[in-house]
């Protein structure tokens, strides 16, 4: 009887595989909820500041993430994964409100796709360019950059509309164009950067914002494709040397005798290879004070890309928890505004997530430097998302 049982039980090889199956299902199912729990409990922080009041009169916070490419990547479908699985979640149970901009420029060279750096870096320094921009225009003695600033947001406003029309075939109505046009946050939203190469175009471009030039050319018309589909017979008739350029628009005007009254009163007929531009002079009426700068906060994001990673990446499938505790503690800092401090100089500016610089994915890739100018490092806000200094959890 006894050896009829021992036949039926599996054998050394079976119980070896069916032992280390069901154990490392053990072991991710545990991951998995412990993971689950340890991120509910950051929300749970998080949703302390969603409970508090603001006055009638004050605006509700909100932030600006960027999100750049990883490096070895061409994409930020990756980036994007870890900001819904780690980030957004705390920002969620917090009524955090955001604004994500998901930065991806590339480039075809000799048919190597590559990345094109800088995007986020620009995006950054024009958004603070504009808010000292306006900063002198709200001035009492500068009534010309007010014109201007009216001819501007009109040619904003017909390229808007050029572009909605091309998109759709149609004139657009206004019921469109409101729908096409984001409404500007009336405060400043601070930043939120998610990985070392976005923290590092980010404050670059905060210090540049602060302290380059004002100076700006009218945007040039967007053509309609109506006028890009001329006749080629029409294109290709040159004009004679001693015939003047005769424009439909009050645009004739040389550039430097240009002045904000002389926008166009019908900027349909005029092409976009037919106008001049025109250099709004900001600089001369700049006095170089600072501007209210937006605090900066650096996520994490460690990217784990080619064969010396897959280790860790085994490791990371089994044992998720480290990384909840370690990005989700990161965003519920920006959370809370209390956590936000100045910097201690250039050197923690430089060394924010240094660490990720010796990962696999930053080898053979071009170097990116972090240059602050002094002034702005000085007075630069970020929050200490290295601590955790936010409410503890209620018990």
């Amino acid at each position: 009887m006894f050896a009829k049982f021992r036949q039926k039980l599996p054998g050394p090889k079976a119980t070896a595989f069916w032992t280390t199956a069901a154990t490392l299902v053990t072991v991710y199912r545990y991951n998995k909820q412990e993971s689950a729990r340890r991120l509910d409990e950051y929300k749970q922080r998080a949703s302390h500041a969603a409970l508090e009041t603001i006055g009638s009169l004050d605006t509700p916070r909100k932030v600006h993430v960027y999100v750049a490419v990883p490096m070895s990547e061409l994409g930020t479908r990756r980036a994007r994964q870890h900001w819904e699985k780690y980030i957004l979640p705390v920002f969620a149970a917090g009524a955090l409100d955001y604004e994500i901009t998901l930065v991806n420029e590339t480039e075809t060279e000799n048919g190597i796709e590559r990345v094109v750096r800088g995007g986020v870096h620009r995006l950054v320094a024009d958004e603070i360019k504009d808010r000292r921009r306006r900063q002198l225009e709200s001035d009492t003695d500068n009534e010309e950059l007010r014109l201007w600033r009216a001819a501007l947001d009109e040619r904003k406003a017909e390229n808007e509309r050029r572009e909605l029309k091309n998109k759709l075939g149609v004139e657009p109505g206004m019921s469109a164009l409101e729908l096409w046009k984001e409404k500007e946050y009336p405060g400043v939203m601070d930043i939120v950067a998610i990985g070392r190469e976005t923290w590092i175009e980010a404050v670059n471009g905060v210090s540049d914002g602060a302290v380059e030039s004002l100076n700006m050319e009218m945007p040039p018309l967007v053509p309609l494709d109506s006028e890009k589909s001329s006749t080629p017979e029409q294109a290709s008739q040159p004009e004679p040397a001693s015939k003047p350029e005769q424009n439909s628009g009050s645009e004739q005007t040389p550039a430097t005798e240009q002045s904000p009254g002389s926008e166009q009163t019908n900027s349909n007929q005029i092409s976009g290879s037919d106008q001049t531009t025109h250099m709004i002079d900001y600089d001369r009426f700049d006095n170089h004070s600072m501007v209210a700068l937006p605090a900066v906060a650096y996520i994490g994001h460690k990217n784990l890309t080619g064969w010396a990673s897959v280790p860790q990446r085994i490791y990371n499938f089994f044992h998720d928890q480290q990384n909840v505790n370690e990005y989700a503690r990161q965003a519920l800092q920006v959370v809370y505004e209390t956590t936000r401090r100045r910097a201690h100089g250039m050197e923690e500016i430089e060394a924010m997530g240094r660490e990720e610089e010796e990962l696999e994915a930053w080898r053979d890739q071009p170097s990116l430097d972090i240059v602050v100018d002094r002034r702005v490092a000085d007075c630069l806000q970020i929050y200490d998302t290295q601590n955790d200094n936010a409410p503890p959890l209620e018990t």
